[in-house]
Formats: structure tokens, C-alpha cells, sequence
């Protein structure tokens, strides 16, 4: 599948104001309004569901975004939930194009568990230093400066960006700030991080789920390439859901 099909199909759906998923309510779009992402009508995911996807070309920071280094078209939960001592299991699958674009060494998330304002996100994948990636930030580290982000206490690396086939990812949070937090994410169905203690910080009393195509970081690609934007990069995304679980 290649991105040009994308830019095609985008053409024949209208976009998503707002939408909801499975578990997550409604959900609310950041970005340029030209960038909404919509729903496929061809594209499917090997278990049926419904594919939505996002194209993100370079130049499109909107509001803060501009000044905080940043390019976002995003789908996020409406309600900011996700407490601690509420247990949960996430999925979403996503598929980047055979000729997805590589922004390093700007970051990229595709999927993140973040708390409401400007705190760091708790939980996240995306495409890091040229690898897939999967984060737990450190709960002892509240961020201060959003230009300056603490160091993770996992960062996971599961392979080479995953261009042109469906990726899965589950994980299952008990949310926590003490010793009974639990954390565990499979990648295609492998236990790649197994973490038992605190996972959110004194500033995560409420959270939102955020999912789509997300950089940061803008300058550090443009000054290592000599080039005046970033690449268009578009992802899409199925079977994201939310459910509650026991663990």
C-alpha cells in the first residue's frame, strides 16, 4: 500500500469532525482542520474493522504547536478519565506505507496515555531514533519544561520502523502511583514490557487517550537534513479500543 493510495482514498470519504471508539466515548480532533482524518471505505483490517487514517504534510503546526516545536493531526479522548486504581486493557493496531517517511531525530508518537494540561505522557509508542518504540515515563520526574522532557523510565525498542504491514499492540495498566502498579505491553502478541510499581505521576489524577500522527522536536530534523519542512507522513489505525479488565 502505497501513500499515494492514501491520498486517494482520503478524497472519497468526508472527514471526522469527531468519532468514537470502543471504550473511549467521543473523541475530539487537534490540528489543521484540513487534516482530519477519515475514514476508509477499501482498506480494512484483516479482522474487518474499520481502518481511519491521517496525513500529516509538513508546515502544519497549529496554535501553541508553532511555538512548541511541534506538527500534530490527532484523535483524543473527549473525557479525561484513566485514573489511578482503575485497571484497563488498551489495543490499536496501526499500518505506516511501504514508503513512510522517517523524521528522525524529531520524535514521532502514534499512540500515547497522557494527563490533561502540559505533563508528560505516560505511556506511548511511536517511531524514536528511527525504531518503533514504547515508553513508560518516570513517575519520580513531574516535567517542568516541555522543551526539556524527562528521560523515560523504559524506553523499549520492538524493531525497525513496521512500514507496509498492520502492527498490534495490547497493554494492560493497572494506573498507580504505588507499589501495586502494574504494566504490560505486547507487540504482535509478545510481552516486550512487564513493570510492576508506580506508572503515572502526582499530575496524571486524569488522563485521555490520544492516537495519530504526532512529531516534536521539528527543529532537530531540519537542521540535521538542511531541509526548510518535514516529509508528509500519513498512518492509520484500527481496533483501537478500551476495556476494563482485572489484574
Amino acid at each position: 500500500m502505497r501513500a499515494i493510495f492514501l491520498a486517494v482514498a482520503f478524497a472519497l470519504v468526508a472527514p471526522l469532525p469527531s468519532q468514537a471508539q470502543e471504550g473511549l466515548g467521543g473523541l475530539d480532533f487537534t490540528g489543521k482542520r484540513e487534516h482530519r482524518p477519515v475514514v476508509q471505505q477499501q482498506f480494512r483490517h484483516p479482522s474487518g474493522a474499520e481502518v481511519t487514517c491521517f496525513s500529516l504534510p509538513g508546515n502544519s503546526c497549529n496554535r501553541d504547536d508553532c511555538r512548541f516545536d511541534r506538527e500534530r493531526a490527532q484523535l483524543l479522548q473527549r473525557t479525561q478519565d484513566n485514573r489511578e486504581g482503575e485497571t484497563y486493557r488498551y489495543t490499536v493496531s496501526f499500518f505506516l506505507p511501504s514508503d513512510f517517511a522517517d523524521v528522525s531525530p524529531a520524535n514521532l508518537i502514534l499512540w500515547e496515555v497522557k494527563p490533561s494540561g502540559d505533563g508528560k505522557p505516560s505511556v506511548s509508542f511511536g517511531v524514536i531514533d528511527g525504531h518503533l518504540q514504547f515508553d513508560l515515563s518516570n513517575p519520580a520526574m513531574v516535567q517542568g519544561d516541555k522543551m526539556a522532557p524527562e528521560r523515560p523510565l523504559i524506553m523499549q525498542r520492538l524493531g525497525a520502523i513496521p512500514r507496509g504491514r498492520w502492527t498490534d499492540m495490547v497493554i494492560d495498566v493497572r494506573w498507580s502511583r504505588g507499589a501495586d502498579g502494574i504494566l504490560r505491553a505486547y507487540h504482535n502478541g509478545r510481552l516486550v514490557v512487564d513493570h510492576r510499581g508506580p506508572n503515572i505521576d502526582s499530575n496524571s489524577a486524569r488522563q485521555q487517550v490520544m492516537y495519530g500522527v504526532y512529531r516534536s522536536f521539528i527543529s532537530r530534523y531540519l537542521a540535521a537534513t538542511d531541509r526548510a519542512q518535514t516529509p508528509l507522513q500519513q498512518a492509520c489505525f484500527a481496533n483501537v479500543t478500551r476495556q476494563r479488565i482485572s489484574l
